[in-house]
């Protein structure tokens, strides 16, 4: 099905498949990307160790590279976005949950043989803190990502039952989302105000760790920056001074994603560029 798709976007293109240098996929983790093998990504259960590229390096004829879909962020905005001409800076997702990519001094940051840097969504900034989704305590994600919210909305709703949020959802778990809260905060809803506070704050924490640790000329953030805006920026921005050094945070500008909704239609090619350009550095030494 990947190949004939592939196939037929190439026609429609007025393109050859065996003309392209390479090709990028952009998967979920967990993963193995040195293997090109999809582990167990949370979205397709029925996924387990597919060596998807393998498959798509045999069946399309052409090189390719696997990358975790975080990086693959990065490497858009890096390539057609908000990170054009700065080679060092984070890149943040800020949906559902927290993933991270990072560009330091013009390179994808990988890290060592699990090659799993740039999961930033998995810093503890909370010791024995929330549970995280992904069976840590203290995460960053518990506290800021938009399933984490949701699921700690639910939790703490018949503490809360005359709450904008109760009402509103009628005690459905599957009505309270970000978009709920959101409507609650502009409302605002004593319960939601007190949440909303509590993860800018937490926000503004982790840029703050980020801003010390990697002293990046940007920091980028993804769907909840861009699609909430001022609401929710301004007071992350307020309050990142109290986390980190003033010199590294007056020059690192934290702007959100320019490539936007349509990231993943870049994801995949930013990667196969990077690839190609990896390849060529490297042929060089």
């Amino acid at each position: 099905m990947m190949v004939e798709e592939t196939g037929r976007l190439a026609f429609e293109s007025g393109i050859k498949v065996a003309d392209c240098e390479a090709f990028g996929i952009s998967a979920p983790f967990p993963a193995d990307p040195v293997k090109g093998i999809m582990t167990a990504p949370p979205n397709n259960p029925r996924w387990r160790n597919v060596p998807i590229l393998g498959y798509m390096r045999e069946h399309l004829g052409i090189d390719g590279c696997f990358e975790n879909d975080a990086n693959c962020g990065a490497l858009a905005e890096w390539f057609f976005g908000a990170g054009r001409g700065c080679d060092n800076f984070i890149y943040l997702t800020m949906s559902t949950g927290i993933g991270g990519g990072i560009i330091a001094s013009g390179r994808l940051v990988r890290g060592g043989g699990a090659l799993s840097a740039g999961e930033i969504g998995h810093m503890c900034i909370q010791m024995n803190g929330r549970k995280c989704n992904c069976g840590q305590h203290g995460c960053y994600e518990a506290y800021c990502g938009g399933r984490a919210l949701a699921q700690r909305m639910f939790e703490e709703l018949p503490e809360h039952p005359d709450s904008y949020i109760a009402r509103e959802s009628g005690g459905e778990r599957s009505k309270i989302d970000m978009i709920l809260l959101e409507r609650a905060v502009r409302a605002n809803d004593p319960y939601a105000l007190e949440l909303w506070k509590e993860m800018c704050e937490r926000n503004a924490q982790a840029l703050g760790l980020l801003v010390n640790v990697f002293n990046p000329d940007r920091i980028i953030m993804g769907t909840l920056a861009w699609a909430i805006g001022d609401l929710y920026m301004n007071p992350i921005l307020k309050g990142m001074p109290k986390y980190c050094w003033k010199e590294p945070f007056e020059k690192c500008s934290v702007i959100c994603s320019e490539l936007k909704r349509e990231i993943g239609s870049y994801a995949g090619i930013a990667a196969a560029l990077n690839y190609l350009n990896e390849k060529e550095s490297n042929e060089k030494q």
